[in-house]
């Protein structure tokens, strides 16, 4: 272990024998404290097996999984060295560090240091030569920080299958990687730490390590949460056990179970567990593809797609979905805003292509766009039949019930701030990102007054991309505005409706570069020569957004296949 450590492994052989001489061997459980801000430094550790984390803002009295002032500095795995700054220079502990693996650690006292300093010139020398690499690299050596690599599937009820959700995840990797599936009956009795070594084995000797958890409040079921470095945490279409806190399962992958999953009952779990994703498992023959969706979402493999605002130019939207679909590439993650979020809104809630067109070309109908009030209020047009259409295609279902994730991007009147929706209703949801100012009244939701999405982030890739989950397609299609010149060469004045379309998209045009770097490809569908109010011209612009995925199919198809 000394000759991995970044710290001495630069020792010359006789000066190891030295320290190993004066080591000590200390086992710590996972989330207890090793050390804290402000303690004496008493001595350096080196991790011999699992993993530790540096922290920094905790509070007193809080735990670390629900103190929401912590922040992780470092992460260390085996090999790493912590603490000894403070032997060097004397000073108490500059920061916290805590086990978030049952970990084995070897401890080198002070007076033992100190020792060692004095009387072999060449461990000072070494230790120097260390000390000062790893300020260059500003506080930890780049070595340390162990890779994300262990998964454990975790059921949250007696009767649930986790080894089918393991061997899921364990199809989603490609051939090449190699995979180790951790079951309790496939490890030696012993203790948690003989298990840690085990895992740490494993971790140097393979790509990833799936650990299948058992229902029942076990030591190895205790083993796999405190090891994983992610948890997919599986739950039925039941309420939580009241009495349960489960305050180290939150931040897991959360897999909602069932043919029918209630979204009260979903909503129980995302408020117990504040899951870093949900996901959605049915019965019956649609089931393994939504197992395949978990998959490849948990490793990083999933395709998203975000779509943006442009009026009636978002038909094409519907066009690259249809293109898409036909060429065999699922599209596991979907969000937008304006017109866009209506779009992915059809898509996650399940429709085909026919029914996608009629719902979206239902929406937007004279019949339904034309509902003016008079005198105006807050806005010229009514609400009412646009929002009982959507209330019509989408019934009650809630966002966090979808079987395809889904966010849909609205805009705070009150706060100036982007609000990205991923629970509630999908109607109320839809029909917020659409609420043009001064057309439509803002949404009330929450204390909020949403209105459309497009005013903060027309194409809100950012959102997509920061969930990590796997490559990013955006579709864009606010286009440039080129109005034709008047009689007297200047840019003609655009009808009333383009004038508000194009000005609720100026206030995302800050965003531009930095968002849009984002994806990982961008399709630019030719939609100049469409009006942004021309809602008559549906399979105009379908056949537009086709032609553009179809053009770029391939680019498409090699990103889900990297």
């Amino acid at each position: 272990m000394l000759e991995k450590s970044q710290l001495f492994r630069l020792l010359p052989e006789e000066v190891l024998d030295l320290v190993k001489a004066r080591l000590s061997e200390v086992t710590i459980g996972a989330g207890d404290w090793l050390m804290r801000k402000g303690d004496a430094g008493d001595a350096l550790y080196i991790v011999d097996a699992g993993r530790l984390e540096v922290v920094r803002g905790e509070q007193a009295g809080v735990a670390p999984e629900d103190d929401d002032q912590l922040s992780v500095l470092r992460v260390l795995g085996p090999g790493a060295t912590v603490g000894e700054l403070a032997l060097v220079t004397g000073d108490v502990r500059s920061a916290s560090v805590r086990a978030s693996r049952d970990s084995s650690l070897l401890r080198l006292g002070f007076d033992d240091f100190r020792d060692l300093i004095e009387s072999a010139p060449a461990f000072a020398h070494a230790l120097t030569a260390a000390l000062g690499r790893q300020l260059q690299v500003s506080g930890g050596f780049p070595e340390d920080a162990p890779a994300t690599k262990t998964i454990a599937v975790v059921p949250l009820a007696e009767g649930i299958n986790s080894d089918a959700i393991a061997q899921a995840v364990l199809a989603a990797f490609d051939s090449g990687e190699d995979v180790a599936v951790l079951r309790r009956d496939s490890v030696e009795q012993g203790d948690a730490v003989a298990w840690g070594r085990a895992l740490d084995e494993l971790e140097q000797e393979h790509d990833w390590v799936i650990l299948v958890a058992e229902h029942t409040a076990s030591d190895w079921r205790r083993f796999c949460v405190r090891q994983a470095d992610r948890l997919i945490c599986l739950a039925p279409p039941q309420r939580p056990p009241a009495e349960r806190l489960m305050p180290r399962l939150r931040g897991c992958e959360l897999v909602l179970l069932g043919e029918n999953h209630p979204a009260a009952i979903a909503d129980a779990w995302l408020d117990l567990l504040r899951p870093r994703a949900r996901h959605r498992v049915r019965a019956g023959a649609r089931r393994n593809d939504d197992l395949e969706r978990v998959a490849r979402r948990v490793t990083g493999r999933s395709l998203g797609l975000v779509l943006g605002g442009g009026g009636a130019r978002g038909f094409a939207h519907l066009g690259v979905l249809e293109a898409l679909e036909e060429n065999g590439i699922a599209v596991d993650r979907i969000g937008g805003a304006s017109m866009g979020g209506i779009v992915a809104s059809t898509f996650a809630f399940g429709l085909n292509a026919q029914q996608r067109r009629q719902a979206v070309k239902g929406f937007f109908a004279a019949r339904v766009r034309h509902r003016y009030q008079l005198p105006p209020r807050s806005a010229l047009a009514r609400p009412e039949a646009a929002l009982e259409t959507m209330h019509g295609v989408f019934g009650d279902q809630q966002i966090e019930t979808l079987p395809i994730d889904l966010f849909i991007v609205a805009a705070d009147l009150i706060a100036a701030e982007m609000v990205v929706q991923r629970r509630g209703s999908i109607a109320d949801a839809a029909m917020s990102t659409v609420s043009i100012p001064a057309i439509l009244p803002p949404r009330r939701a929450n204390g909020k007054l949403l209105v459309d999405g497009g005013l903060i982030r027309n194409l809100p890739i950012d959102v997509m991309a920061d969930m990590a989950e796997g490559p990013v397609v955006a579709v864009e299609v606010g286009g440039r505005f080129e109005p034709p010149p008047g009689h007297d060469g200047a840019p003609a004045l655009p009808a009333i409706g383009e004038t508000l379309m194009r000005s609720v998209m100026l206030g995302s045009a800050a965003a531009g570069s930095s968002v849009v770097a984002r994806a990982d490809l961008l399709l630019e569908p030719e939609v100049s020569g469409m009006k942004m109010m021309a809602f008559g011209e549906i399979d105009h612009g379908i056949a537009i957004g086709r032609a553009a995925a179809e053009q770029r199919i391939e680019e498409i198809r090699a990103l889900t296949q990297r």
